[in-house]
């Protein structure tokens, strides 16, 4: 009769650990699955935030290009401003000492 009841015992603690174990089993495999999942959703919103990035910062070079084509199209014009001014100035000099010449001669 010892032996039955403790075989009896001995089958109910096992079955005890058993459904432990298996509880252990199942929060560790759920902990595991949505860490997995808040890694994979964290990575999406990274993805998604370079994306952004890349869009702003082509827009933002756009607008540097367009600028800077624009700053090189106006030092251009003024390039050739200075050049017909330089020009100008030159005749100007040229006429003015033509006229001294000719008032010292």
């Amino acid at each position: 009769m010892d032996r039955c009841a403790l075989e009896f015992i001995a089958r109910r603690w096992w079955r005890r650990a058993e459904v432990w174990a298996i509880a252990v089993v199942l929060v560790g495999g759920g902990s595991v699955l949505g860490y997995q999942a808040a890694y994979w959703s964290l990575a999406e919103y990274q993805s998604n935030q370079v994306t952004d990035i890349r869009k702003a910062y082509d827009t933002a070079m756009g607008e540097r290009d367009k600028r800077l084509e624009e700053l090189t199209r106006q030092t251009g014009t003024a390039a050739d401003k200075a050049t017909k001014a330089a020009t100008t100035a030159a005749q100007a000099a040229d006429k003015a000492d033509e006229a001294l010449n000719r008032v010292s001669q």
